[in-house]
């Protein structure tokens, strides 16, 4: 999901852009991407982390005049922002952030990948600034979040392990779940496990949601009837048992 901070407003670093036609269409809380074709796009880990630093966006500052109606003085107000419209520049500067093992992207490798994201619909060409002799291309994520229903990122084990790793960590320090390596190694493993056997249902799920009123709350409610669809499922709810085993032992 894309960052709540982030500002719908000109910032300054954007004064007098030029908007294409595309950024005036208001940007979507959520897409499903159930088509093959399209996830496969993002199994390229370098467009993948492309969409994580547009996701995150980037720092930038606000200013607003005011007319005190009394007095008649200009009252200047500076505020710090994130905006999520990027050049290539930016996308650079910011990846090691974000992106997946803090690899970072290459200019080369955005010229060459950004057109593709565009193509196939995940990014858009948001407008240009002219400053001089220098013009500077910025762009935007079609959604702020992308719920893949197919490709690499729910199906290869290396890559959900990847996400699945860190987060399980922040997991068990959070709620003082302490665990031995062992029973870890074993939880991770499960979790890759249900992980993997959910993303065989999700398009199923997906392809059942109204696209064009997709958000916040329809994600909620997506996940929910994933995971009724999922409890049908034996060898799935023997799965989650072993995994509230090594969780709660003592339960």
């Amino acid at each position: 999901m894309g960052d709540d901070n982030i500002t719908a407003e000109i910032t300054d670093n954007l004064e007098g852009i030029v908007l294409t036609k595309e950024s005036k269409k208001d940007q979507k809380e959520i897409l499903f991407v159930t088509n093959d074709e399209m996830a496969e796009v993002l199994d390229e880990l370098v467009r993948f982390n492309i969409l994580q630093v547009l996701r995150k966006g980037i720092e930038d500052t606000l200013t607003t005049k005011i007319i005190d109606e009394e007095t008649g003085d200009t009252i200047i107000r500076l505020k710090i922002v994130k905006r999520n419209a990027l050049s290539v520049v930016e996308i650079v500067k910011q990846s090691p952030d974000c992106c997946v093992d803090g690899e970072e992207v290459t200019k080369n490798q955005v010229y060459h990948h950004l057109p593709i994201l565009v193509k196939y619909g995940y990014v858009i060409k948001y407008g240009t600034v002219t400053t001089g002799k220098r013009t500077t291309d910025y762009y935007r994520r079609t959604a702020k979040g992308f719920m893949l229903t197919k490709g690499a990122w729910g199906a290869e084990e290396k890559r959900v392990r990847e996400k699945l790793e860190g987060y399980t960590d922040k997991m068990l320090e959070t709620f003082n779940l302490v665990l031995s390596k062992e029973k870890r190694e074993e939880l991770i493993r499960l979790s890759v496990k249900r992980t993997q056997m959910q993303h065989e249902w999700r398009t199923k799920i997906a392809e059942m949601v109204s696209l064009d009123v997709a958000n916040k709350e329809i994600l909620s409610m997506y996940e929910m009837l994933l995971d009724y669809y999922s409890i049908g499922s034996k060898e799935y709810m023997d799965t989650i048992n072993k995994i509230r085993d090594i969780l709660f032992p003592e339960e």
